[in-house]
């Protein structure tokens, strides 16, 4: 039996589900207190809903197929989608509508070093009117994400597509909307392709080598958002009002390691403003951790014209790649240990008064107190609760922090406190 998976799906195994699950705990715990509320959009759409954010050119990235009943359904390839579709089916809801959601999708897409076919995310999106201060919002939760699992370094790096549109349109004279796309396209080449790979490539479009460099020059303003917009005034590009409250509200709310950066422009034929995307310093193989922006367009697409939307989405995977190993949670809090068999039934009645707590223990029958301290230290247990004889006629158990090995000796309950500390 061929006991394989098919290309791009795995397994997700304890350690790597163990960091998933602290994700989601940071995840849980940002949209309760930006007060999000949470839900999970259907993991199969009908095809046509999924074709709605990007035609059917996305079906060669998406899996797709006809149900027992001959319907055209796919898998869900994000969550904003589902969202939106939600939303925009409720009516009742309450503006501004802020919707938050954590779980897995399925791109046909080409496995690399952090994506796979089968993986997951988190989402924070809101409806309703147009508000920069709702873009500040997300990227201010995405931030707190991040900050909650450790990754401080990371740097958020903000765009607004109209100020590029516009430029293009403008001061380049390309009316046509295909064509201004196709030109923005190269900013997200940037780091894949030479300068002169890209002018080679869309003097064949039909392009001026002139209208490239002037695009991939007005790319290069990036920085500290008080420099960019600084050039940005100097140059009398427009419209840039809406950047300029962004960085405002984003330093009032103490959000660090902002970027203003022209060449964010992601989601070309998708996003309708303000942009961002949030990288790892250290480790720029990854690409983005997260990102997202303002998309006013889908929900119109959903007979919604009276809604603005704007978002983010995270890559779990990527993010838990980013995480520092020793932030990583250990597999218990306590373990048990006892010294001789006689003691065994009274070790466990200690197991099932630690866990009565809430607290994570384990131990390991059968085997001698220096292999069970073993065990301890290969779970990752902070802390070992010895009893033997001379521990239960004291009525006490021996303490040991399993990174010290420092002991001592104190009631059980006494030892609880710590554990819940812990």
């Amino acid at each position: 039996m061929d006991l394989s998976l098919p290309r791009g799906i795995r397994d997700i195994e304890p350690e790597e589900f163990a960091m998933h699950a602290k994700l989601r705990g940071a995840f849980e715990d940002v949209a309760r207190v930006y007060n999000f509320r949470v839900m999970e959009p259907a993991s199969l759409e009908h095809l046509s809903t999924l074709r709605a954010k990007s035609g059917e050119e996305v079906d060669k990235e998406i899996y797709t197929f006809k149900d027992k009943g001959g319907r055209d359904v796919g898998l869900r390839f994000d969550l904003t989608v589902g969202i939106t579709r939600y939303v925009c089916s409720r009516k009742d809801l309450r503006l501004p509508a802020k919707i938050g959601a954590f779980g897995g999708m399925w791109r046909y897409d080409e496995p690399q070093y952090g994506r796979y076919r089968w993986s997951h995310q988190w989402d924070f999106e809101i409806f309703g009117p147009p508000s920069v201060s709702s873009d500040a919002e997300v990227i201010d939760a995405s931030a707190a994400i991040l900050n909650k699992i450790g990754l401080d370094k990371t740097v958020i790096k903000v765009g607004d597509r109209r100020v590029v549109e516009d430029y293009i349109r403008n001061r380049l004279g390309i009316a046509d909307s295909s064509r201004v796309v196709d030109l923005m396209r190269a900013l997200d080449k940037v780091e894949k392709k030479t300068r002169t790979e890209l002018v080679a490539e869309y003097i064949a479009k039909g392009f001026k080598e002139a209208q490239l460099k002037q695009v991939l020059d007005l790319g290069e303003m990036s920085g500290d958002p008080d420099y960019v917009l600084g050039r940005a005034k100097e140059s009398h590009l427009n419209p840039t009002a809406d950047l300029e409250t962004l960085r405002d509200i984003l330093k009032a709310r103490g959000v660090r390691n902002v970027q203003y950066s022209l060449r964010i422009v992601r989601g070309i034929d998708y996003y309708t403003g303000i942009v961002f995307e949030v990288v790892d310093s250290t480790n720029a193989r990854l690409g983005s951790l997260c990102g997202g922006g303002r998309y006013d367009a889908l929900p119109s697409l959903f007979g919604r014209p009276d809604l603005s939307a704007t978002g983010a989405a995270g890559g779990v995977e990527r993010e838990a790649m980013s995480m520092n190993p020793e932030s990583r949670p250990s597999s218990v809090t306590a373990f048990v240990a006892f010294s001789s068999p006689e003691v065994y039934y009274e070790a466990t009645m200690t197991l099932t008064r630690i866990r009565s707590e809430g607290v994570s223990c384990e131990i390991i029958p059968g085997k001698s107190l220096s292999k069970q301290l073993e065990g301890a230290s290969a779970l990752g247990a902070e802390w070992a609760v010895i009893i033997g004889p001379q521990e239960l006629a004291a009525h006490v158990v021996t303490l040991r922090e399993m990174s010290t090995r420092r002991e001592r000796k104190l009631p059980l309950e006494e030892a609880l406190k710590l554990f819940r500390k812990s």
